[in-house]
């Protein structure tokens, strides 16, 4: 699913239509660019990847979303320069109405009896990809459905990805787990 040559990589980047990004990216069959894998190995930049839009000559209003998303890994990046091991607690304040500090067997088993998320983690185990939106999707119902404290459920899947990045991981479970923001994220049925 990932190549290891640079030219396909390049070739990628080429590829990035910004503009469908924006209008699929929340879907698990939307216009993804499978890059974060590269950038998370430093195999390449997000930087590098901005400036290639740029030489296409995209407005920027056309590109804004991924752009954002590109300038979020940078930014949790920096919040662990910032924060060094801090980010392994709770960041901005406790998450609310946690069970257990384990995670739930049915996301390890895959049978949480959500179709789409059963396949989702057994994609994760297959190729060591996951979806962003199926990566919130699993966060919410492991934290805000099953009551587990973000911090475990978050290690399992880092362990499993390919792209793995720990301050992408641990803030974004935090994020949607409510305690790296001021709400929990909840899932939509689409």
């Amino acid at each position: 699913m990932f190549s290891t040559k640079y030219e396909d990589i390049l070739e990628l980047i080429s590829k990035i239509d910004p503009k469908q990004y924006a209008r699929s990216r929340n879907y698990l069959d939307g216009s993804v660019s499978y890059l974060s894998p590269y950038i998370s190995r430093g195999v390449i930049s997000t930087k590098q990847v901005y400036e290639a839009l740029l030489e296409r000559d995209y407005p920027f209003g056309g590109m804004e979303k991924f752009v954002q998303e590109l300038a979020w890994r940078d930014y949790w990046q920096q919040v662990w320069i910032a924060k060094g091991n801090g980010i392994n607690q709770d960041l901005k304040h406790p998450q609310e109405n946690v069970s257990t500090h384990a995670i739930s067997a049915s996301l390890v088993h895959k049978n949480t009896g959500v179709e789409a998320i059963d396949q989702g983690i057994e994609k994760l185990k297959q190729t060591g990809y996951m979806h962003n939106h199926m990566r919130m999707y699993v966060a919410a119902i492991a934290c805000n459905i099953g009551q587990n404290h973000w911090s475990m459920p978050a290690k399992w899947m880092y362990y499993h990805l390919l792209d793995g990045d720990w301050a992408s991981n641990a803030l974004s479970w935090q994020w949607v787990a409510g305690s790296n923001a001021n709400k929990k994220y909840v899932a939509n049925q689409e």
